[in-house]
């Protein structure tokens, strides 16, 4: 069984099916430019050009996979999804015909900061309703610290009623709660209501700063520390991947020594879309993305297949692959794995943490 750790799935980002507030959904759409600025393709390379967070610079999601906005007088643009996009949407049935042509079983449907609006839980509710035995959800939250008490424990009411009776999986923390202390005492009500719904969390580390993210593990660290009966799953190795030349680089996986040891920790690997700009990495930024495969080479050889799921990030990843290619970056390319391990890598470690017969 091959089981993808993450793909998406979503309609048009630039239409009124996002939500109550779809101008709110681009504003938010439009505050994470600056995380992808240098990474993704775009018009310009100067990061004078990014909108800022709240900035009026006329933000539009338009056709093709682009982002578009005005700034300093130039029309600006960031390729955010893959230029075989009409509309930024992609539809259920159409993630199921990709996996059927890669051979791929079933995804983990991962919900962040495109779907925390209000009226979209629904959408993936009828996924999971609709195709069981293809997707796994997981269940979005916004746990934010600045908020009161009660908000705190609405949030978590969120994630038990859509485990307990929409039949999610997992936990998904946003973006805004993975740039807060999620080892604070205010967060312990979650996780332990994690571990006893017995699921996974998702959180993203990365696309951020060297000091931020190496925060980001030291909290991770903690968390895992106090709550033996959580597993985390890092979405994805390459969130904080640079170039050797840049001031924020760091050696991966050194940093991931600890919470890799921990077994209750696992990092997903096929995020090759953190080498996609050849004007940064060249050669490295081809396929079968040779930095990338030393990567899950090291964690391999240092800790061993069980601490590895493998996950393609579709359909962002056609940016810079198809998504056979995609597959078979374990496939083909873990030629110093053997079978039973590559098994592990490409569904089951998967089907073990979500009990998957």
């Amino acid at each position: 069984m091959i089981i993808d750790n993450h793909v998406h799935a979503f309609p048009d980002q630039g239409g009124p099916e996002t939500g109550p507030n779809p101008e709110y959904h681009v504003l938010m759409m439009q505050r994470t430019v600056k995380d992808f600025w240098g990474r993704m393709v775009s018009s310009h390379t100067d990061p004078k050009y990014i909108p800022g967070p709240d900035e009026d610079v006329d933000f539009k999601v338009g056709k093709y996979g682009r982002f578009h906005w005005e700034k300093f007088g130039e029309s600006c643009w960031i390729q955010r999804g893959s230029p075989t996009f009409q509309a930024m949407e992609h539809p259920p049935e159409q993630m199921i015909a990709h996996m059927d042509l890669a051979g791929v079983d079933i995804g983990v449907i991962q919900a962040e900061y495109l779907e925390l609006n209000k009226g979209r839980e629904s959408y993936f509710a009828e996924c999971l309703r609709k195709w069981p035995d293809r997707f796994i959800g997981t269940a979005a939250i916004n746990y934010d610290l600045s908020k009161d008490d009660h908000y705190l424990e609405s949030e978590i009411h969120k994630l038990t009623h859509a485990v307990e009776e929409d039949g999610f999986k997992a936990l998904f923390i946003s973006h805004v709660a993975n740039r807060q202390p999620m080892n604070d005492t205010r967060c312990d009500p979650l996780w332990n209501e994690v571990v006893r719904l017995g699921i996974p969390a998702y959180l993203n580390t990365g696309f951020t700063s060297r000091e931020n993210y190496l925060g980001q593990l030291q909290r991770t660290e903690e968390i895992l520390e106090k709550h033996p009966g959580l597993n985390i799953v890092d979405a994805h190795v390459g969130g904080n991947i640079r170039h050797p030349s840049n001031p924020d680089y760091v050696e991966t996986p050194q940093e991931l020594d600890k919470l890799l040891r921990t077994g209750r920790f696992y990092i997903e690997v096929g995020y090759v879309l953190a080498y996609e700009n050849f004007d940064i990495w060249g050669e490295d930024s081809q396929y079968p993305y040779p930095i990338h495969k030393q990567i899950i080479k090291t964690i391999y050889e240092t800790y061993g297949a069980t601490t590895m799921v493998w996950g393609s990030d579709m359909p962002w990843a056609l940016r810079v692959s198809t998504y056979r290619q995609n597959v078979d970056l374990i496939r083909l390319q873990t030629e110093f794995m053997n079978k039973k391990d590559r098994d592990l890598l490409i569904g089951g470690n998967l089907a073990r943490l979500f009990k998957i017969v």
